[in-house]
């Protein structure tokens, strides 16, 4: 799981450090820096699939510097524990304004007992699993060189590091622009969620034992749900379809004719079922954009019992006050700003003691009188 994130120069985090619980309720108010929590993950992401260079505009744009610095450089923390392995990435990016273009002047991995890999300058230094120096290579500045980095059996732990953040889901899902159909696999969910229904190929054919479980979670949400089935709509192209009522006499509807709090419930649902066992991460901002009240609590539990466990950690971007009172108290983190300064973060309920716990006021009715600080 991810421990702590550090991030310095980047909008509006300068020394910023966030340490994260097994489930975490990031909340605060417009402009407070949770989403750019999750664009700096996904930006990491995203350069260690080897898919992205620090140049794309859409992940270390120059306009990202924090803009009250002059200082060019930006840097970049994850500590991460896989089953008892603490593992610590550092990554400086070097943005040129005047060019408007970045590139990397350091990435790091280090581990319990020493380095696992340095790339500084354009010049790679491998190290063994067990901190004894391997081979020298030059690489591109401007792209990960850790993604580069060939799998063998002596850098099992850099290799387990790099799957891991490459499995970890970034998403705040836009159920309108969800597509119906797939005509391949995707390993990855997409930012937006719009490739579920390849996504969701790709965990049947990898996960199709927790299918029946998924399903059964399914009709406890959906009225009338059945199933699903992949109808094939071209060679290689399918559809997905739900199957609603009773068994002598059932409808069937396009994923797209489903309302968008269905689509919402469905890839939400997906993501705590079909996942198990993988060690992905998930972070979700605004899940509950268009879900029912309802069925929120219901999800908020099932991911409250498979955090830790199903899978192993989860971190949610929220104000709906639902999931403030029911996550806020134990797993809360409050995010703030002065103005327009850098972002704090601290325990959402440090100093509420008196106007919660035994008082006549909910959390989320704390913060909606903006007294949560």
């Amino acid at each position: 799981m991810i421990k702590r994130i550090y991030i310095d120069n980047y909008k509006c985090f300068v020394n910023f450090e966030l340490r994260l619980h097994e489930l975490t309720l990031l909340v605060g108010r417009n402009g407070a820096g949770k989403t750019s929590v999750l664009d700096a993950l996904y930006a990491l992401r995203r350069l260690l699939e080897g898919t992205s260079r620090v140049t794309d505009r859409d992940i270390f744009r120059p306009s990202s510097r924090t803009r009250w610095q002059n200082r060019t450089i930006q840097v970049f923390e994850v500590d991460v524990e896989l089953d008892g392995d603490a593992l610590v990435y550092r990554l400086e990016v070097q943005q040129d304004p005047r060019e408007r273009r970045a590139r990397i002047i350091l990435e790091a991995l280090s581990g319990t007992g020493g380095p696992l890999f340095r790339f500084e300058r354009g010049k790679v230094q491998l190290y063994r699993d067990d901190h004894s120096a391997g081979p020298e290579f030059l690489a591109n500045w401007e792209e990960s060189a850790l993604a580069r980095v060939v799998e063998i059996d002596k850098n099992a732990r850099l290799t387990r590091f790099r799957d891991f953040m490459r499995d970890t889901v970034v998403c705040r899902l836009n159920p309108p622009a969800f597509a119906a159909e797939a005509d391949d696999e995707d390993q990855t969910l997409a930012r937006d969620g719009t490739n579920f229904v390849r996504f969701y190929r790709h965990l049947l054919q990898e996960r199709q034992h927790l299918n029946t479980e998924y399903v059964q979670a399914m009709k406890q949400v959906l009225d009338g749900f059945r199933g699903f089935r992949l109808e094939k709509v071209g060679t290689d192209t399918r559809a997905l379809v739900g199957v609603f009522g009773e068994a002598d006499e059932p409808w069937e509807y396009r994923f797209s004719e489903l309302s968008d709090g269905q689509r919402a419930l469905i890839v939400l649902y997906a993501l705590t079922s079909l996942t198990a066992g993988q060690g992905r991460v998930l972070l979700i901002d605004e899940p509950f954009n268009y879900v029912g009240l309802r069925e929120i609590q219901p999800w908020l539990i099932t991911l409250a019992e498979a955090c830790g466990s199903v899978f192993p950690q989860a971190v949610l971007c929220s104000h709906h006050p639902e999931a403030i009172d029911y996550l806020g108290a134990g797993q809360g983190i409050l995010l703030s700003r002065d103005g327009n300064g850098p972002t704090r973060a601290e325990g959402l309920t440090e100093g509420l003691e008196k106007l919660t716990g035994d008082g006549p006021l909910r959390l989320s009715q704390v913060m909606a009188r903006g007294w949560e600080r």
